[in-house]
C-alpha cells in the first residue's frame, strides 16, 4: 500500500472544500439572526429607530407572529436537513476526508444552500484508470 500525499489528495477530489461567497454568508446569517429576534425575543427590538423596517417588523410581530415562528423553526429544520444530506452527498462525489465533510456540515448548517449549492454543482475530475 502507498501513502497518498496531500498534493494527490487534492488532486483527486477527496479533499474538495468551497467556501460560500462572502455576500451570501453575511446576508443569511443577517436574516436568521433577524428572524431569530423577531421569533424568541420580539419585545426587545427597538421598532421606533428602525424606521419603515421597524413598523413593518412589528406588524409581522403583531399580526402574524405564529407564522414568523414557523418559518424560523421550518428553516432551521431544512439547513439541518441539507446539512446531513451535504455529508452523504460528498461521500458519492468521492470527497472522503472527514475533516472536509465537517466543514461541509457546518457551512451548510450554518448557510444553507449558499453552500449546499456549491456541493451539488461539484463535479469531480474523472478518475484515471490506467
Amino acid at each position: 500500500m502507498t501513502a497518498v500525499t496531500g498534493a494527490e489528495r487534492l488532486r483527486d477530489g477527496s479533499c474538495h472544500f468551497q467556501r460560500s461567497r462572502l455576500i451570501w454568508m453575511i446576508a443569511i446569517t443577517f436574516g436568521m439572526i433577524l428572524l431569530g429576534w423577531v421569533t424568541l425575543w420580539p419585545s426587545t427590538i427597538p421598532y421606533s429607530y428602525l424606521g419603515i423596517f421597524g413598523t413593518f417588523l412589528n406588524y409581522l410581530v403583531e399580526n402574524h407572529h405564529k407564522w414568523v415562528c414557523y418559518g424560523f423553526w421550518v428553516s432551521w429544520l431544512i439547513h439541518v436537513v441539507e446539512a446531513f444530506y451535504g455529508v452523504k452527498l460528498c461521500q458519492s462525489k468521492g470527497i472522503t476526508d472527514p475533516a472536509i465533510q465537517f466543514q461541509w456540515f457546518i457551512q451548510t448548517l450554518l448557510f444553507g444552500y449558499a453552500s449546499f449549492g456549491l456541493l451539488v454543482s461539484y463535479k469531480p475530475s474523472a478518475k484515471k484508470h490506467y
